[in-house]
């Protein structure tokens, strides 16, 4: 071999302290990208859930448009019998599912905008993603509704991620509409609605409420996946939400991917808020949850 190709082989290669040197490289740039990358992956799920918030925003709207501005909860008792009764039949008595939000989702005019039952699981909370995926398949109504609990098919409370408040009004657009599930909030109570006197159904599974005055504990802030109590973690946490995260939309249509004290921001104006419906102030939310339920509970004998 002439000296010229000797000479061009050992400028060509590398030595093993110069690769060692471009892995440690690469490996250093990776570690500096993978954190952006993962943020950046959070932030996206996030605008997603937002979206969606927004589409059931949207849906909610045009429920009241065709019920005199009135939401479900909102529905004087006649109202809200005859909405069950289009999908139960004419043998269907009370007005009581207004107060659920295994049920909240399925009338017409909101699952018809929604289109799809894939946008009540957040890609923020994957735990909902298996049960969305049998609503999808099996629901009675297009996708919607495969739960069944001995007399009415709902759907499985452990397929949603967001909470309904039942104080919001959209004639009170300050009020807080939906949220998502991932806060403890402190116990639900009886409230005078235009059907009647009532709680959220299941009140110490899928019932909470949200009082101005307990803005600032910890019943209030989101439950981050980084959660140490174990039974919070598992009852309200979500896989892609840390501490002091999660999303919620108005009354208004406004979408806010917030913290604890957008939360206490948003409680504080929905309790000030005034007209509309209904006289004073209610704090309850109908919410779901990864909490297991005993079946013989929601079962109806």
């Amino acid at each position: 071999m002439s000296s010229d190709m000797l000479k061009r082989s050992s400028l060509s290669g590398f030595t093993l302290v110069e690769l060692l040197v471009v892995v440690a490289i690469i490996g250093l740039l990776a570690g500096m990208l993978l954190p952006s990358l993962a943020k950046a992956k959070v932030k996206a799920n996030r605008m997603k859930c937002g979206n969606n918030l927004k589409q059931v925003h949207m849906a909610f709207t045009l429920f009241a448009d065709d019920y005199d501005g009135r939401l479900p909860w909102l529905l004087t008792h006649r109202q809200g019998e005859r909405l069950w009764q289009s999908l139960y039949g004419s043998g269907h008595t009370g007005a009581h599912h207004l107060w659920d939000v295994q049920f909240l989702f399925l009338p017409a005019p909101i699952r018809e905008e929604l289109g799809t039952a894939r946008l009540l699981a957040s890609p923020v909370d994957p735990e909902t993603h298996p049960w969305i995926d049998k609503e999808i398949q099996h629901g009675k109504w297009d996708g919607f509704g495969h739960a069944f609990d001995g007399v009415h098919v709902h759907m499985d409370y452990r397929s949603l991620s967001y909470a309904l408040h039942l104080g919001s009004d959209m004639q009170r657009p300050s009020t807080l509409l939906a949220v998502t599930r991932n806060v403890a909030g402190e116990s639900c109570y009886e409230f005078d609605y235009p059907a009647g006197t009532a709680t959220p159904s299941y009140q110490k599974y899928l019932g909470m409420a949200l009082r101005t005055a307990n803005t600032g504990k910890m019943s209030h802030f989101f439950v981050g996946n980084d959660e140490t109590d174990p039974v919070r973690l598992q009852n309200y946490g979500t896989a892609g939400l840390g501490a002091s995260q999660g999303q919620f939309v108005r009354a208004d249509g406004s979408v806010k991917l917030g913290n604890n004290a957008d939360l206490a921001s948003v409680v504080h104006a929905h309790g000030a808020a005034t007209g509309g419906m209904f006289k004073g102030v209610n704090e309850n939310l109908t919410r779901p949850t990864q909490e297991f339920i005993p079946p013989n509970i929601l079962w109806i004998q």
